[in-house]
């Protein structure tokens, strides 16, 4: 990857933030989304799922496509967590996402935003 300094804050929610990721769907969750990432170019710098929303903080070259990113990001893994043996719960997102750029100087602050979701949202936390 070069050297580009473009962060972005991805967060997405489940359908109607119906809890439907388990521990089983989040550790299928981390490796799908951070595999996608690296096959468009893109790398993870932060992560953080919950039963009922995710947090994605990228690093992206310069020309990216975001729409489409995130349509690979939530399309793929909606359908392919569906279709994992024993997933009972399903996995659909709501249709929007939020996207907010992140100076570097602030990644540390994000991090730490993000490290902070269980405490934030204790009744989302996946055990």
């Amino acid at each position: 990857m070069s050297t580009h300094q473009l962060f972005i804050h991805i967060v997405w929610t489940t359908l109607d933030r119906q809890p439907m990721i388990d521990r089983t769907t989040r550790d299928f969750l981390d490796s799908f989304l951070r595999k996608t990432a690296s096959k468009q170019d893109v790398e993870v710098v932060d992560l953080a799922i919950l039963k009922t929303h995710v947090h994605l903080v990228v690093r992206t070259p310069p020309r990216l496509d975001l729409p489409r990113l995130v349509q690979f990001f939530k399309g793929g893994s909606s359908y392919t967590a569906s279709r994992l043996p024993g997933n009972k719960l399903g996995l659909r997102w709501a249709p929007e996402y939020s996207a907010t750029t992140v100076s570097p100087k602030h990644l540390d602050r994000v991090g730490r935003y993000l490290a902070g979701q269980a405490n934030h949202h204790p009744h989302e936390t996946i055990e």
